[in-house]
């Protein structure tokens, strides 16, 4: 059974699975160059057909993410999101957002996704809404690594009127226990609307704002932070915002609240409460249900510090984070609940298969990049052991772009797509963050570590093969790597890398037999503000507007000063 699952929202994208499996998927952004796309994604629903070899025509069902679309916040919000935003503080019961939801999904915007469908000639598939919390949830739940009974957390901004939810998993059937409205969301209320009130982008910037936060000192408002949102005391699976205010509109009260103090401090105790609330509501929900096996998935999940103190939880056995876990990746849940209910309708057995490997998108043989090299008459060297020669370009202290292999889903980038750097020189930081990567001062790289040697480096180490989880660090990757951990606290957002990618392994193998060092520093291949690069165009569009020392793309190698 073949499912195209589509995204025409926030992050906007497809995906295509095939019998339980994903065998393609790839966000708008990257063919376009527009960092968190929003609309119709023609490219990526084309381009799932090309990458899997599969014809539009064998489709069985077209999964659509959200009964409402996930509006771009403030760039395209339509006058019934303000509407609510301003009706929320007087209406904001459950009662009132399944109306609002229901209302709504009647005047959903369709014609643009009608348009490629019948291009395609896939106009005639059966086509399903899957509400946006359960597109998460699927995401998280289908592909966790254990059989057993599983407890489903989605914490996100907002969408189809939820910002938070609690599911009980078993075998293929996802039963919702709890949810949080739209009003009162700590994603929203509390990190995005601090995000902006500290000058950044909401629904984009909050990443900084975690990464801010350890240069500060909580204590000193950490009770203003609290005057925003709790659990609800009568309902422990839910929040409660006590602000009195929806989203945008607590600027005014943050200014009040907040006049005088210091940004770092701020963003401190922004993240220390985050945590606070996330863990207690992880710790009630497996109070309430004896269950702790946990997988986790939303926007919010990217917070890989609040992810951290979720996995150490005493009361949690096991712990999986979905990588994509952001809007980007709600395709291949809608795609995959949707093929576990046509099973479920039709009497088909379904299949359930782990998650592995993210690397989901398109692959550019030699022959595309050779071609396309000639054509912009750019010169090139072509290396039969690029990953040798890239292992000993960086043990130089070149920074490198490599652009090989299929490209990865979700919003890290994996080896595939990535900046590759010496993690052991801490002056190279500066050069990546101000020639290149041109991003805030405070900001930490992450390090790709082979994972036989991640118990060298890494605290309570355990496989970390997406970077969505943050660990403390041993003296050993302080000594080796302090290039890709956090300047203050030394805590390392790692992949993990195994056999599953092994030409990116070789790069690391190399690296170490001539340094000793057993991991590399690995940022996505972009330029601050931009998507990571999704073709070679784009990738060497890159390299011209950096101060990269060279670019791999496939096979070929372009040094800087060879051009």
């Amino acid at each position: 059974m073949l499912i195209l699952g589509v995204n025409d929202g926030h992050d906007a994208g497809a995906a295509l699975v095939e019998d339980g499996r994903v065998i393609a998927a790839i966000q708008e952004e990257r063919l376009l160059n527009i960092k968190n796309y929003s609309g119709a994604p023609k490219l990526s629903i084309q381009r799932v057909f090309k990458i899997s070899g599969k014809n539009p025509s064998e489709l069985d069902a077209i999964a659509i993410v959200s009964l409402n679309r996930a509006y771009a916040p403030l760039k395209e919000q339509p006058l019934s999101i303000t509407l609510f935003e301003k009706l929320s503080p007087i209406l904001h019961s459950h009662t009132f957002s399944k109306l609002y939801v229901k209302v709504l999904h009647k005047f959903r915007r369709l014609k643009h996704l009608q348009k490629i469908f019948k291009e395609l000639k896939i106009d005639d598939k059966e086509v399903t809404f899957v509400e946006h919390h359960l597109a998460h949830a699927s995401c998280a739940f289908y592909q966790r690594p254990w059989n057993d009974e599983t407890l489903i957390f989605t914490l996100d901004g907002a969408g189809d009127g939820l910002s938070a939810t609690i599911s009980i998993g078993r075998d293929f059937n996802i039963e919702r226990i709890a949810s949080s409205t739209y009003y009162d969301s700590p994603g929203n209320i509390l990190y995005s609307e601090i995000t902006a009130y500290l000058g950044m982008k909401r629904w984009e910037h909050e990443y900084k704002v975690m990464g801010l936060a350890p240069y500060g000192r909580p204590e000193y408002c950490i009770d203003k932070i609290k005057r925003i949102i709790k659990i609800n005391p009568k309902k422990p699976l839910e929040f409660q915002n006590i602000s009195g205010a929806c989203n945008t509109q607590i600027q005014k009260k943050l200014k009040k609240w907040l006049a005088g103090e210091r940004f770092d401090n701020i963003a401190a105790a922004t993240q220390y409460y985050f945590e606070e609330l996330v863990s207690t509501w992880v710790k009630n929900a497996i109070k309430n249900t004896g269950i702790s096996k946990i997988v986790c998935a939303g926007g919010s999940f990217l917070n890989v510090k609040a992810n951290k103190i979720i996995r150490e939880m005493e009361t949690v056995d096991e712990a999986f984070f979905y990588p994509a876990a952001d809007d980007g990746g709600t395709p291949v849940g809608a795609a995959l609940f949707t093929y576990y209910s046509l099973c479920k309708r039709d009497g088909i057995k379904p299949k359930r298969l782990e998650i592995r490997d993210l690397y989901y998108g398109e692959e550019f043989n030699n022959e595309y990049i050779e071609r396309t090299l000639k054509e912009k008459g750019i010169h090139a060297e072509y290396v039969d052991d690029i990953e040798g020669e890239i292992g000993e370009l960086l043990a130089k202290g070149k920074i490198i772009a490599r652009f090989a292999g299929r490209g990865e889903w979700g919003p890290r980038a994996l080896g595939n797509r990535s900046i590759l750097a010496d993690p052991r020189d801490i002056r190279i930081v500066k050069r990546l963050n101000s020639a290149i990567k041109m991003r805030d001062f405070w900001m930490p790289f992450a390090p790709s570590i082979l994972e036989e040697r991640m118990n060298d480096y890494l605290v309570d180490a355990k496989p970390a093969r997406y970077m969505i989880e943050a660990f403390d660090t041993k003296e050993k990757a302080q000594k080796e790597m302090p290039a890709c951990l956090h300047p203050h606290d030394d805590t390392a957002r790692p992949q993990t890398v195994n056999d599953w990618n092994p030409r990116f392994k070789r790069i690391i193998e190399e690296f170490e037999t001539i340094t000793g060092v057993g991991g590399i520093l690995n940022t996505s291949f972009n330029i601050h503000g931009k998507p990571i690069a999704g073709t070679p165009e784009l990738a060497f569009h890159t390299f011209e507007n950096s101060k990269l020392d060279g670019v791999v793309l496939g096979n070929y190698l372009i040094m800087r000063d060879k051009v």
